[in-house]
């Protein structure tokens, strides 16, 4: 008659630990992975928006703006001329003019 060898369960329930542990570990590593690939991804689109917008800004003409169904425009600040100043000769000298206290 044949004797049956008994299960080692410790070393069983090990590789089942280790293998396990590994899955997580791997899974754990590509989840990080894919979210700073993502991460990345998100920076360059916006680095790309930006320095697009401001190249055709620089242009002095009004660039449309779209996002989430709304639409504006937008001209840079350097290209907007500044209304001429107003000079002292026009303001007001006469003391008699002033609110009393």
């Amino acid at each position: 008659m044949i004797k049956k060898m008994p299960i080692p369960w410790g070393k069983v329930a090990l590789i089942v630990w280790l293998t396990l542990t590994t899955l997580y570990v791997v899974f754990a590593e590509y989840s990080r992975l894919n979210m700073f690939v993502a991460q990345n991804a998100y920076n360059q689109g916006y680095r790309d928006s930006v320095t697009q917008l401001l190249a055709e800004v620089a242009k002095c003409q009004p660039v449309p703006v779209n996002f989430d169904g709304k639409t504006t425009q937008v001209i840079g600040l350097d290209c907007l001329q500044a209304p001429p100043a107003e000079s002292n000769a026009d303001a007001v000298t006469d003391a008699s003019a002033l609110p009393a206290n």
